[in-house]
């Protein structure tokens, strides 16, 4: 008979003081869905340990419980230094099993990077030569980690040393390693095992996995240290896992300041079909090595302000509606100039013009009241304009850190905004990224859109904006309409 004490202390949560097997229970480090991670003690040692102890109700699910204990048999099979150590495994008084394993002092990488921002890609390189080593003995021991990602890789802290990582939750590891007779395997091919924003297509369409599979998941790893996000996103896992399987892979390059040979990495390891991946882990690392070290170097970053002119009109333009589009697009291009800017886009419908944001903080406030003095004089001259024809101007202004590429185009690498020149083959392009809209401010409205914004007195904004602190603007819309 169990007394109310112990019940107490062996409930569905383990309390303090709890014993499992040679390791006393200090407190919960963190509730899974599956599983619960305790912090506990050796009564032996007294070193601390990492207890995982699966949640009762999975007990009788045969499935889950068999995965379980194989991840147990699984890391007893894996010793390396970049690898999570077991310590024991074992089950409790009412069954629900337990590995218990050594504790790691320090964050996964998904807190390194929101209390720190993307790493740079020599660290981001530290880090994946180890992940990959830890990656390479799995696969060497036929194991598929399977779940790779940035929450699974625990960054230590080690004082003034080198940052130093470690692979832990095999959980829904594949072991590659030919079955038993009479065994069935644990996934049967259509069953979906990983997470989404971290998952091959080979996954999402319940193929079996292999070593390869991991590689995309280096590959999607190595994007979010390097820009700290994944490259797909989407507000439902279908979402995200259609473009896993159909879209084109975005190049880091496009949203951080990295060598543009390192966008060639990525890319291979995140081929849809897995045959054109790396064949193995070496290979990529010594790739990554390569675009890291002795790859071209980072693109060039500018504080840059930009004003972008556009023209629009109702029905099918007649000539006169043409020749008043021409003379707004005229009238952009002189008064951008005039503000100091350069024209890197002259439309038939539309004119976008840059400038480098001046060095001192009086010089840049100036420059950005003269950026928006432009703008609503566009606004004015768009305004006064008779109608008919009915053409329409719309105004964007944008300040914001930009790279230059060899072939004069702009990208902003917060991924927040405005303005992205751009040249494919011949044909100039232009293409235009807005943030969702939050809030309004001295009558400018932030806007998702390209559809024309109300209008407010110009007076309200201009001293709004050019008394502002010297920091990024967000991307502003003002139309004349």
């Amino acid at each position: 008979m169990t007394s109310g004490g112990e019940e107490a202390l062996y409930g569905e949560e383990l309390s303090p003081g709890a014993l499992v097997g040679t390791w006393v229970v200090e407190h919960v480090h963190y509730r899974g869905p599956v599983s619960l991670l305790y912090r506990a003690r050796d009564t032996r040692t007294g070193e601390a340990a990492a207890l995982k102890v699966m949640h009762s109700r999975f007990t009788e699910a045969h499935t889950a419980l068999r995965r379980f204990r194989q991840e147990a048999t699984t890391l007893q099979r894996l010793h390396h230094p970049h690898i999570v150590e077991i310590l024991g495994h074992g089950e409790l008084a009412d069954g629900r099993p337990f590995i218990a394993m050594e504790w790691l002092p320090g964050r996964d990488l998904a807190a390194e990077l929101a209390a720190r921002g993307p790493l740079s890609p020599k660290e981001a390189l530290e880090i994946l030569e180890q992940v990959g080593a830890a990656l390479e003995a799995a696969h060497q021991a036929g194991v598929v980690h399977r779940d790779l990602k940035a929450q699974n890789v625990v960054c230590l802290r080690g004082g003034a040393e080198a940052v130093r990582v470690k692979l832990v939750d095999f959980g829904v590891a594949k072991d590659l390693s030919p079955q038993t007779p009479g065994i069935s395997a644990l996934t049967q091919t259509g069953a979906v095992l990983g997470t989404p924003l971290f998952m091959a297509p080979e996954q999402i369409r319940g193929e079996k996995p292999d070593t390869r599979t991991d590689l995309y998941a280096l590959g999607l790893l190595l994007f979010y240290l390097v820009t700290g996000k994944p490259p797909f996103l989407g507000t439902t896992p279908h979402e995200v896992e259609e473009q896993h399987l159909h879209a084109p892979p975005p190049r880091p390059s496009e949203r951080a300041p990295v060598p543009a040979a390192l966008d060639a990495v990525v890319h291979r390891c995140l081929q849809k079909r897995r045959e054109e991946r790396y064949p193995h882990v070496a290979a990529m690392l010594e790739a990554l090595r390569r675009a890291v070290r002795g790859g071209q170097g980072a693109v060039p970053t500018e504080r840059t302000m930009a004003l972008y002119a556009e023209t629009s009109v109702e029905g099918e333009p007649d000539g006169a509606a043409l020749e008043r589009m021409d003379a707004l697009l005229e009238s952009a291009s002189t008064t951008a100039r005039d503000a100091g800017l350069e024209i890197r886009v002259d439309g038939a419908s539309c004119v976008l013009a840059m400038a480098v944001l001046p060095e001192g903080e009086t010089e840049e406030r100036e420059a950005r009241a003269r950026l928006l003095a432009s703008a609503l004089a566009l606004i004015r001259i768009a305004e006064a304009l008779p109608s008919p024809p009915r053409v329409t101007l719309n105004v964007t202004v944008h300040v914001d850190a930009t790279r230059r590429w060899r072939e004069k185009s702009w990208s902003t690498p917060s991924g927040t905004g405005a303005c992205c020149a751009c040249r494919a083959g011949r044909r100039p392009l232009l293409a235009m990224r807005w943030s969702p809209p939050r809030r309004r401010c001295g009558g400018w409205r932030r806007t998702s859109s390209r559809s024309p914004c109300e209008t407010w007195p110009g007076q309200a904004i201009a001293g709004s904006w050019a008394c502002g602190e010297a920091q990024g603007l967000m991307p502003w819309r003002r139309s004349s309409r």
